[in-house]
């Protein structure tokens, strides 16, 4: 929650950043009697719950329009090929403040099921009921 109390509770301040730009508004509770502080704090509470889903909805678009590194980019947001010393798609991605890291190598599972694999557990971390069918077609070609 992002509304704060200032000077002994005679102000409220409700603040979220979005897209990097501080909003913030001050509601003033000094001279009001117990139901008009009441329906004051309740728009405030109102106002911080519209910016918190502004906030989440800028954060999930920065998320989807992130760049990634066009050499070790797959197209799926979360997996990666790396290099060491044979190829495998590399799946890091974090959930609920946790870090899920994990490798399928090209070598050994053969390039498909790995990317199925890691795909799987990618949809797996996120929550996902299956596999996006958009990600199947994005398997890039590595030589194993």
């Amino acid at each position: 929650m992002a509304v704060y109390e200032l000077n002994d509770g005679q102000l409220l301040r409700v603040a979220r950043s979005i897209d990097g730009k501080l909003r913030q508004q001050y509601f003033s509770l000094i001279g009001l009697n117990r139901t008009q502080q009441r329906q004051v704090r309740k728009e405030a509470l109102a106002l911080d719950e519209a910016w918190k889903e502004a906030q989440n909805s800028a954060r999930s678009k920065r998320v989807r329009e992130a760049a990634t590194d066009r050499k070790h980019s797959t197209g799926v947001r979360g997996i990666n090929v790396v290099r060491r010393p044979s190829p495998a798609f590399r799946v890091q991605v974090q959930t609920g403040g946790k870090s899920h890291v994990r490798e399928f190598s090209i070598k050994r599972l053969g390039a498909e099921k790995a990317w199925a694999q890691a795909t799987r557990f990618l949809a797996d971390c996120r929550g996902y009921k299956s596999t996006p069918k958009a990600w199947a077609g994005r398997r890039p070609k590595v030589r194993a």
